[in-house]
């Protein structure tokens, strides 16, 4: 009974109230009804406690009214619950209970990051953390100990925080230079996982001991990472081969410490103007999505294969993968003979000037064409991803760890070249348009600021600028975007970040290279071949295939027109409220009305039933039929009332949500 009274209610008020507060309102009611019939049944029978002495169908009715009101101050009940404390203010006892075991773990957790953090002196620090004070360069000074405090807290945090390390490492655009160099040092210093830990991983990748497999596998490993480590391996073939194995429990630890990293993200974000300013929570929502993709190795296998179609013609080097022995925690792949840049700099001073300035201008040649060209592209260009093959003037790069690779559409890739056209060309219209197609129209857009705006980025920029120009170009890029109300797709974002990142790693290949100006020109280039004799016909056969359905119907539409203008039957018809949101705030304004002016009316129409209703037929000693209409009537206005308030409460596109959902 509770269950199907509190059903009533909810559909009632029309609003979606708790199902705990509903179903407890709903009990009082039911334990009410008790009281209150006994109540009208004495009433009923008066002194004398004989009830012959009202007919049967009176005192129907004056137990119909009994159990309205009961209904109707329960629902008023409900109603005052609903505006003190809103639906979800208050944990559902019911989840809340399933969950707390789950919840003290998740809390206990988050108790020992937080204590991990102001163990190493980063609890008042983080939240000074970007103001600076009457000395900017005593605060530049200060900002070195506090980088090896975040770094070493980070190392003692768990893999989560450390590959949130490793993603802040490069940008640069955000975080001073102490802190870059600081987290940098996070790519490789990773205490390895114990052999017998990786021995066990691999037997239950591959569903059989490793030797059965492999022909030999080194227990040390070539690299250890905060997600994984690879070892050397040789299959039954001899084909020297490289395992990248990931280390035991890093899915279930990740999946428990990503809640955490938005917690924190969300506590900068309200408490710290740095946090604000950077959007940090929506940072930190953006590297728990991508890092529990990075975990998939079989989407990193499958972006290798891509990789390597894309870079099959260029001087970059990708390894080649073995599916049939790959899972989704073991990538087995070609060994390429060489060291990180990160750790290969005496082999890189050995280089001569023009071979370095030779491997410096294939990466950003490899990386913009994939970008601008192919629309897959690495997106993860630190030192420790870009490997030094080969001696002397045979020297060359390959690339590394596939787990974020991002995706570009043609149009997107069209209008990217256009924005490097545009900033070699220094031409501020074009840059403007550029990024209004790529990025779409933003409501309420300021096109004369914006346009002002890139014209200063472009004179700053123009000349180019040694030493972080690409990382300060791409963020200031970046803020002018979002500051003007731009939603940036992920892709775009990665793009801009990989080459923002990708200038690390060419600073220890070529300190020499100017990564804006080298971007400058390789987008001028490629925006030359698209307008070659070849690729002009074929967007031309383009334009033609797609316009000719169109072409084909126009005769046929014209003549249409035409008899209908010489008939006299030409109209034309618009459609007000096509917006789904207009069309939802009508509804909602209307029903407003409807139930309003009903309330208004039963509300008065019982009003006027019982104070003139007294001379009407009697239904008992003291009431008259019309009195106990008006009763019931003043009922309906009463609950009518009750919700025309829970709609008022209620927000147009809550309703419109719940609509959908219903649909």
């Amino acid at each position: 009974m509770a269950w199907l009274i509190a059903t009533t209610v909810r559909r009632v008020l029309g609003v979606p109230v708790g199902w705990f507060r509903s179903l407890v309102v709903a009990l009082i009611m039911v334990l009410s009804t008790q009281v209150v019939m006994d109540a009208v049944i004495h009433q009923i029978a008066g002194t004398s406690g004989v009830l012959s002495e009202v007919s049967i169908p009176a005192a129907l009715v004056l137990i119909i009214i009994a159990l309205l009101w009961i209904f109707g101050l329960g629902t008023a009940l409900l109603m005052v619950l609903e505006m003190v404390l809103p639906t979800g203010t208050l944990p559902n006892p019911f989840l809340w209970t399933a969950g707390l075991r789950k919840s003290w773990s998740r809390n206990r957790r988050y108790r020992q990051v937080v204590a991990t953090f102001i163990r190493h002196g980063l609890g008042a620090n983080l939240r000074g953390f970007g103001r600076r004070g009457e000395s900017g360069a005593r605060d530049e000074r200060s900002w070195g100990s506090t980088a090896t405090a975040l770094r070493r807290a980070l190392e003692d945090s768990g893999i989560t925080f450390v590959k949130l390390g490793q993603n802040l490492s490069a940008r640069s655009d955000l975080l001073p230079a102490p802190f870059v160099r600081e987290l940098s040092r996070l790519q490789s210093d990773v205490a390895a996982e114990p052999w017998e830990s990786i021995r066990q991983a691999l037997g239950t990748s591959l569903g059989c001991d490793p030797l059965e497999v492999f022909s030999s596998v080194e227990e040390t490993p070539l690299a250890a990472a905060s997600v994984a480590q690879v070892h050397r391996a040789r299959l039954r073939d001899g084909t020297e081969v490289v395992l990248k194995v990931q280390r035991p429990g890093a899915v279930e630890e990740v999946m428990r410490d990503s809640d955490i990293v938005v917690r924190i993200c969300r506590w900068l974000q309200n408490n710290t103007t740095w946090g604000r300013s950077l959007r940090i929570l929506e940072l930190g929502r953006g590297f728990t999505r991508s890092l529990e993709e990075e975990l998939d190795y079989t989407v990193e296998a499958a972006n290798m294969q891509d990789m390597a179609a894309a870079v099959s013609d260029q001087n970059i080097t990708v390894p080649t993968v073995y599916p049939e022995f790959s899972s989704t925690r073991l990538l087995v792949m070609d060994y390429l003979p060489g060291a990180s840049v990160g750790r290969a700099q005496p082999q890189m001073l050995a280089l001569s000037p023009a071979t370095r300035r030779r491997l410096a201008q294939d990466l950003t040649n490899s990386v913009m064409r994939q970008i601008m060209d192919d629309g897959i592209f690495h997106a993860d260009l630190h030192p420790g991803n870009v490997m030094l093959l080969g001696q002397g003037e045979d020297t060359r790069l390959g690339l590394l760890d596939f787990g974020a690779v991002g995706r570009l559409d043609p149009r997107s890739q069209q209008q990217l070249v256009m924005i490097f056209a545009a900033i070699d060309r220094n031409d501020t219209r074009l840059l403007n348009d550029s990024l209004i197609e790529l990025l779409g129209r933003p409501e309420d857009l300021d096109e004369r600021r914006l346009e002002r705006e890139v014209g200063e980025l472009l004179v700053r920029y123009r000349g180019g600028m040694r030493g972080g120009s690409a990382s300060r170009l791409f963020g200031s890029l970046m803020g002018l975007i979002l500051g003007h109300g731009f939603e940036v797709p992920k892709a775009v974002a990665a793009a801009m970040r990989s080459l923002g990142g990708m200038e690390g790693t060419l600073g220890q290949i070529d300190p020499d290279l100017e990564l804006v100006t080298a971007a400058r020109e390789i987008g001028a280039d490629l925006l030359k071949n698209r307008f070659t004799p070849g690729s002009l016909k074929e967007s031309a056969t383009t334009a033609l295939l797609e316009a000719l359905p169109i072409v084909s119907q126009l005769p046929r539409r014209v003549n249409r027109i035409a008899d209908d203008l010489q008939g006299g039957r030409l109209s034309i018809n618009m459609r007000l409220l096509a917006h789904e949101n207009d069309r939802r705030y009508v509804t909602w304004l209307f029903q407003q009305v409807v139930v309003s002016i009903l309330a208004g009316f039963c509300v008065l129409g019982g009003i006027v039933l019982l104070v003139f209703g007294e001379g009407g037929p009697a239904m008992t000693s003291y009431m008259s039929w019309y009195t106990a209409m008006g009763y019931i009537v003043l009922f309906a206005g009463f609950v009518l009332s009750l919700r025309t308030v829970a709609l008022v409460m209620q927000l147009p596109e809550a309703a419109g949500a719940r609509e959908r959902d219903r649909r």
